[in-house]
């Protein structure tokens, strides 16, 4: 029987795919207040020496790999602006402000070339290799168990909420300066981090997800002709970087993004974890039959609020469309949230091991 490491990679490689013993599942992660309110039955489930809570709930539950973050490469000094408003706000890297005792964040606030290049002033890129290797080597220590996909933030949706989607849109029409520099800003900040993975990095084939929202439930968020002039000479490039250092590279996005799946892939993307609001296995499965597929379990009525037989019969469904393809890993399209009751995801799981055997 394989072990998690060897089962999600195995639908990465041509060669070992064909040895795959069951379909892997996969989940974004398990949101804090769903292991709190089921704190009794995670309880002593995992063992503390090796796991702490963010990866010890998946592998409790079953799910052979998570996404998991790694040090950013960049440092950025908070910096105050003044608002249209004539507000006195303090911003991030995100180009948005904290909301007072919260951990919500509003804005964004970049509005003009003057507030970008004052954040440009507060970046500095900062070596951070021996945190890197560091957190890669605890990684490494449970990858057996559960398989580490390290994720590192894209370019659309931060330069979206940056700018706020309404100033956000004003400028996409116009393609005006202002557009093209916040989409620079935030790719050269994407490639000083992805650099500084291949630098802290051992030979070892490696899943990285860039995570970069860019549909709605239903269609993109941007045409794939927009997305393909716009974003795609970065993505490319990035792609190029990780494939050069044997990483495997793929995409996370929620909604559908169905449209821009052919130039996700000449864009050196392997595949995609998300798929919600209305994507269709069947059509996804026919036309990019040689696509990482990760996700497509409902997270809006069928998990929350699905009974026994609708969940069965909702695994068994995604198994007939994408198992026998063996580019499939499947699992929630997005987290598994407090909503959602622990007996239900039980059911999913064992789901999963009843209709995703391969032999």
């Amino acid at each position: 029987m394989m072990n998690s490491k060897e089962r999600v990679l195995a639908v990465y490689n041509d060669e070992k795919r064909s040895l795959l013993d069951k379909v892997p599942s996969h989940v974004q992660y398990i949101a804090p207040e769903f292991i709190s309110r089921y704190e009794d039955y995670f309880i002593n489930r995992y063992n503390h020496t090796h796991f702490n809570e963010y990866f010890g709930a998946p592998y409790s539950l079953g799910f052979d790999s998570v996404f998991a973050p790694i040090p950013s490469s960049v440092k950025f000094k908070r910096m105050e602006i003044t608002t249209e408003k004539g507000e006195q706000v303090r911003i991030g890297i995100d180009g948005q402000s904290v909301v007072s005792k919260t951990e919500y964040y509003e804005g964004g606030y970049v509005i003009s070339l003057e507030i970008l290049n004052q954040m440009r002033e507060q970046l500095t890129i900062v070596d951070k290799t021996k945190e890197i290797k560091a957190v890669l080597e605890g990684y490494k220590r449970i990858e057996s168990h559960i398989y580490a996909i390290v994720m590192i933030n894209g370019i659309f949706d931060r330069a979206w909420q940056a700018m706020g989607m309404t100033e956000f849109s004003k400028h996409f029409r116009k393609k005006t300066e202002l557009y093209r520099e916040v989409i620079q800003f935030y790719a050269d900040i994407l490639i000083s981090n992805v650099e500084a993975l291949i630098n802290a990095s051992d030979a070892q084939e490696r899943v990285v997800t860039i995570l970069d929202d860019v549909a709605y439930k239903g269609r993109p968020m941007i045409s794939p002709a927009q997305w393909e002039h716009d974003f795609f000479p970065y993505y490319r490039d990035v792609n190029k970087k990780l494939s050069e250092a044997g990483m495997i590279s793929q995409l996370h996005t929620d909604g559908d993004p169905t449209d821009l799946i052919s130039i996700f892939q000449r864009a050196g993307f392997q595949g995609l974890q998300g798929w919600e609001g209305g994507a269709d296995p069947f059509l996804i499965n026919e036309r990019y039959h040689d696509f990482v597929v990760l996700g497509f379990g409902d997270v809006s009525h069928i998990l929350p609020f699905g009974t026994q037989s609708q969940i069965c019969a909702h695994v068994e469904e995604l198994m007939l469309a994408l198992k026998e393809n063996r580019h499939f890993i499947i699992g929630p399209s997005t987290i598994i949230y407090e909503r959602i009751p622990l007996q239900n995801v039980k059911i999913f799981m064992d789901a999963i091991s009843q209709y995703g055997r391969y032999y």
